[in-house]
């Protein structure tokens, strides 16, 4: 957000179908009171962002310490904020963090759908906040997003080529066996061990984890451990370890470079 924005900002937190869901939103939102949130905004850890679709400023979230966020009405069931808050999270998450928490007013059910959605966990205690549109404390409810859960929920995948690398499931196990015969020592378990060794190497984060190789035909070629030594590269056979090597490291290079 820059200042540029706080015509349109303004415009929105007076808005009373805005502003009725946002605790910290004072009525009338005054100039004085945008420029507050901009400063609020410039502060380390607050990451104040503008939302916009087709050139327009539809809405805005700020993630840091925890998540909030708005969209002007005529923006609404568009399916903006979900696309704006997967973004934002994945991001959010991308490096090693605490859980983000999200609080809704109890009555706010679009808000409460949307973050249930996304897979956020509500959590069981119900509780009251100030609003300082109405001056009343009234009912909320809060909502919490752990990194390993975020990253169970929306796996990340990358493309090298013709080949695609997604994080190992359970239901991998028996295609990486078949893996397991062609490789010597190293990294790589017994295929009895196989199932401990997926959830132990489960991922977790960028730059760790035991990825899936496929091929354009959704066959599964190899499988790719990540740790914080470098990656152990593991295929089908000698075959596919001689054509796809090459490609799977130089990709991996690459995603490292560009921070996914």
């Amino acid at each position: 957000m820059t200042a540029a924005d706080l015509t349109v900002v303004k415009g929105h937190f007076n808005d009373i179908r805005i502003a009725r869901w946002l605790a910290a939103v004072a009525r009338p939102f005054t100039p004085e009171a945008a420029r507050q949130l901009l400063d609020h905004g410039a502060h380390p850890g607050e990451n104040l962002r503008i939302i916009e679709y087709q050139d327009k400023v539809a809405g805005g979230l700020c993630i840091g310490a925890s998540l909030w966020y708005w969209l002007a009405p005529e923006f609404w069931r568009q399916g903006l904020m979900r696309r704006a808050l997967k973004l934002a999270v994945a991001a959010r998450f991308a490096s090693a963090g605490p859980p983000l928490t999200a609080t809704c007013h109890a009555e706010n059910f679009a808000s409460r759908a949307l973050l249930t959605g996304l897979g956020f966990s509500l959590c069981p205690a119900a509780r009251r906040m100030f609003f300082h549109g109405t001056q009343t404390s009234e009912p909320c409810r809060d909502y919490v997003m752990a990194p390993e859960q975020w990253h169970l929920l929306h796996p990340p995948k990358f493309m090298t080529g013709n080949l695609s690398l997604r994080p190992a499931r359970q239901q991998d196990a028996p295609a990486l066996a078949r893996m397991l015969t062609t490789t010597g020592s190293g990294p790589w378990p017994e295929s009895e061990a196989l199932p401990g060794f997926i959830e132990e190497h489960r991922y977790r984060g960028p730059g760790q984890g035991l990825f899936v190789i496929s091929d354009d035909n959704r066959r599964s070629v190899g499988m790719v451990l990540l740790t914080i030594t470098g990656p152990r590269l593991c295929f089908l056979s000698e075959a596919e370890d001689i054509r796809y090597r090459a490609q799977v490291m130089d990709g991996l290079a690459s995603a490292f470079a560009a921070g996914s």
